[in-house]
């Protein structure tokens, strides 16, 4: 099983900024977790936490994953992510199970 991402997030950033900015290792790390939860029949996952740092010196996680039924979407959003950031290695196996999904939608219809 891959291991979670871990971002943390201190101050006044708002969540949106860090994703923004952690944009490629966040579509690297929900990639390889597709793949492994695709390949090992797992319905859903956590790919990663988000650790907000309060002030006081709290903390809250926030865990961010993904289920079954949002696989195929996710996986075409990540193959489009996979080629903006030339992360190209990836792509042919995300592809298949693109491929793959779409014709287990076809035939649940």
């Amino acid at each position: 099983m891959p291991k979670p991402l871990e971002l943390i997030l201190e101050g006044e950033e708002d969540i949106q900024s860090l994703l923004h900015e952690c944009k490629r290792p966040v579509a690297v790390s929900l990639t390889n977790f597709l793949l492994w939860a695709l390949e090992y029949n797992i319905d859903s996952f956590i790919f990663a936490e988000v650790i907000v740092q309060h002030p006081d010196g709290f903390q809250d996680v926030m865990k961010m994953g993904c289920k079954r039924p949002d696989y195929l979407e996710a996986c075409r959003k990540q193959l489009a992510h996979l080629i903006e950031f030339e992360e190209y290695e990836l792509c042919p196996k995300l592809q298949e199970w693109i491929d793959y999904l779409e014709v287990e939608e076809k035939v649940k219809k």
